[in-house]
């Protein structure tokens, strides 16, 4: 009881310090990287250290483009295991610190392969980015 009181004040105090630095993560690959720090940490909480290092410890953020946080792992087993055991839970987190956000997860070989998917997302948002920031200036 004690435990799940202590996992919910640090996740609280988590989501405070996300919305407090939210204004300065407009990069969209800064603010990949900062909620997938927090998410990893969520992770291992709930899953265990043994369970997060075997699936999660290689994850890398991508991008977050049209609300949806691009992860790259390993290989494409890797991908599909997430997908198919820990997505929901992944996507549960996640809409925890903010709702619209959603999860993808990619293999390295298959972005390298098709590196129109993680390039078109990222020129996307860096485009969007940009013109918000037009907008704020003009």
């Amino acid at each position: 009881m004690k435990k799940n009181r202590n996992l919910k004040s640090r996740w609280t105090q988590r989501q405070a310090r996300l919305k407090e630095k939210s204004l300065n993560l407009a990069h969209p690959v800064v603010k990949a990287s900062y909620i997938w720090s927090i998410l990893s940490e969520q992770l291992c909480d709930v899953l265990g250290p043994e369970v997060h290092h075997q699936w999660f410890k290689q994850v890398k953020p991508t991008v977050i483009s049209h609300n949806v946080l691009i992860l790259e792992v390993p290989n494409h087993f890797s991908a599909q295991w997430i997908h198919t055991h820990y997505h929901e839970l992944v996507d549960v987190l996640l809409s925890v610190m903010d709702k619209k956000l959603t999860s993808f997860f990619v293999s390295q070989s298959e972005r390298h392969h098709a590196p129109k998917i993680a390039d078109v997302l990222t020129e996307s948002a860096t485009s969007e980015v940009k013109r918000q920031t037009e907008d704020e200036q003009g």
